[in-house]
């Protein structure tokens, strides 16, 4: 049983500290305990989190498409 800090935690999914603060109040990651001043979430839960999240997106999601404008076509 790891705890990990909110710094493992953003390294870990690579992203910054304020986004893990963003998606703990999303509800994208499971809240975290408190030990003293200090946030700490099971590496466990995080685990199970991320795999149930990646599953359903994977699924869910067909190709990316990227916005902007459409090419021009030469005739």
């Amino acid at each position: 049983m790891k705890y990990m800090t909110k710094q493992e935690v953003a390294e870990k999914l690579r992203v910054t500290v304020r986004t893990i603060t963003s998606y703990t109040k999303n509800g994208l990651l499971p809240p975290p305990r408190q030990l003293g001043r200090r946030l700490l979430w099971l590496e466990t839960e995080l685990d199970v989190r991320i795999l149930a999240k990646t599953s359903v997106l994977s699924i869910a999601s067909g190709p990316a498409k990227r916005p902007g404008r459409p090419r021009k076509v030469i005739l």
